[in-house]
């Protein structure tokens, strides 16, 4: 195949969607061009075929099995279900930490205050 045929069934190929879609009339030469050449012919066909098949599932409507929805709802309403349970744990769980450190804070400020008072001397009573 010649070099000059190559870029010749290069714009027909570029050209024909447009031709497809009738936005125009083609240009003599690409329609005897198509006559003759086999490739170009079998991209044409091509092209034919992907537009039929693209009307029909543009008119093609395909109802979800039953139950599917209602699946899909429900597996949304559990995982929302667990992330608000994790939170709330992870809120406790703050919480609780915190009441911890502040309860071991206390106790180790009371042993050191008890240890820090110099021991009071007795004094005897009476005298």
């Amino acid at each position: 195949m010649p070099p000059a045929e190559a870029v010749r069934c290069a714009a027909v190929a570029a050209a024909l969607p447009a031709l497809l879609d009738r936005r125009g009339e083609p240009p003599s030469e690409i329609e005897a061009h198509v006559e003759t050449c086999l490739r170009c012919q079998a991209e044409l066909a091509r092209y034919r075929r992907l537009l039929r098949l693209l009307v029909q599932l543009r008119e093609e409507t395909v109802a979800p099995p039953d139950g599917v929805v209602a699946e899909a709802i429900e597996a949304i309403w559990r995982a929302a279900r667990r992330r608000a349970v994790r939170s709330a744990l992870r809120g406790r769980r703050l919480a609780y930490a915190s009441g911890l450190v502040a309860s071991v804070l206390a106790a180790v400020a009371l042993v050191v205050r008890a240890r820090a008072r110099p021991a009071r001397a007795t004094s005897p009573v009476g005298g």
